[in-house]
């Protein structure tokens, strides 16, 4: 046997080197090795509250390179793309791509690998007034009037570049031959600057609908009148109702010239005030007077507003000074004081004995009696309801000097 290998080695061993290289050629003749591109879906994870990315690429081609037997049963499903964005920081970064593949191939990288770029923005939200656009008009004979909206504005929130581009937001309300009120739903459309539609796949809109109402009425007389509330019942003792603000103040009716030149108002719905001591904020309806019909119904918005009731305080003794009295004159007056009645805030009457201020303007008056009108100067948050005497006995003399003259 080992004469039979010493024989004619360097023979045999060239014929085994030629056998493997045979098998090898004639293996990758079958199997080869290819490069193979599969489309992959990216993900994205780590992002801080608070922030949002921009317009983001959704999947990769990723490069792969192995055998034909390798490859050939890769799905995209076989391949993880992913981006960490635990350290993302505001502005446009570049970030690479982590991609995980199966054993047994090779990853082919360029020469800046995998990666991608992103705006990071921080999210807002901004408040836009919602515009109606129309379409067709109404049955002829009709007219339609302004469009009430509820809500009247959207909450848009997303990235700060995008909502610095946004104008407007918008719907679009199609009249078609209507001769009835319309009550619509329609979605919000956002505008931008150049009045092009912004999509929305970025943003977040709420709501995404809104109710539209148009009045679409038989061309009749119509009259615009103001809203008046309709108030029961009292405020807490001690309190009262310091004004009333409706939104809207005015409804637009329609009835006969006749009844309409009859109408000055309508009233809303019954309000209760019954023992309120703070503000009341509520939605009401109206009341249709009589052959009269409303052009719309609107739910009036009503503010109540409650302040304590102020009191009434008498201050007597209160003296009487005078003013402008003619040079070189001694003046006497009856009587000298009077008692004086001031309406005002509870905190703030006591306090006001202080300031009071008695007068008689004697402007222009010469020696004599007269009778003079006494005037109160008070500040401007207190009210006289009452003085008395009003009026008194005036008498001024020359180079004379009587007991109680000035």
């Amino acid at each position: 046997m080992y004469e039979f290998l010493k024989k004619d080695w360097i023979y045999k061993i060239a014929a085994l080197l030629l056998a493997i290289l045979l098998w090898f050629y004639v293996a990758n003749l079958q199997n080869p090795t290819i490069e193979k591109s599969i489309n992959v879906s990216i993900s994205y994870s780590g992002l801080k509250e608070g922030l949002m990315i921009g317009e983001k690429p959704e999947n990769i081609d990723v490069k792969l390179k192995g055998t034909r037997s390798a490859l050939a049963p890769l799905t995209e499903k076989d391949i993880k793309a992913s981006v960490d964005l635990s350290e993302a920081k505001l502005g446009e970064h570049n970030f690479p791509i982590d991609i995980v593949i199966p054993t047994g191939v090779e990853l082919i990288r360029n020469n800046l690998g995998y990666a991608v770029e992103l705006q990071i923005d921080a999210i807002l939200m901004r408040q836009l007034a919602i515009e109606v656009q129309t379409e067709n008009s109404v049955a002829p004979g009709y007219s339609s009037y302004i469009p009430e909206i509820s809500p009247s504005r959207v909450v848009v929130r997303g990235a700060q570049q995008l909502l610095d581009s946004l104008e407007t937001a918008q719907i679009t309300i199609d009249l078609n031959q209507a001769k009835d009120n319309l009550v619509l739903n329609s979605p919000v459309v956002l505008i931008d600057k150049d009045g092009n539609k912004v999509s929305t796949e970025y943003l977040e809109v709420s709501p995404i609908t809104v109710q539209v109402s148009v009045p679409v009425i038989q061309n009749i007389p119509t009259k615009t009148v103001p809203i008046k509330a309709a108030l029961v019942g009292n405020p807490k003792d001690k309190w009262q109702v310091y004004r009333v603000v409706l939104e809207p103040e005015t409804v637009k009716i329609t009835g006969s010239y006749e009844r309409l030149e009859s109408i000055n108002h309508v009233m809303t719905q019954p309000i209760d005030t019954t023992g309120l001591q703070n503000d009341l904020v509520t939605q009401v309806g109206l009341i249709s007077p009589e052959g009269i019909s409303l052009l719309y119904e609107p739910a009036v918005k009503v503010v109540v507003q409650i302040e304590e009731a102020p009191i009434t305080k008498t201050f007597e003794g209160v003296i009487i000074d005078p003013v402008n009295k003619p040079v070189g004159s001694t003046i006497q007056i009856k009587p000298e004081v009077i008692n004086l009645t001031v309406q005002g805030a509870r905190q703030e009457i006591d306090a006001l004995e202080k300031n009071l201020k008695a007068l008689v303007d004697l402007t222009d008056k010469k020696s004599g009696t007269h009778q003079v009108e006494v005037k109160v100067e008070l500040p401007s948050n207190f009210h006289v309801t009452k003085v008395e005497p009003s009026k008194v006995e005036v008498i001024i003399s020359v180079n004379s000097e009587k007991e109680g003259s000035y």
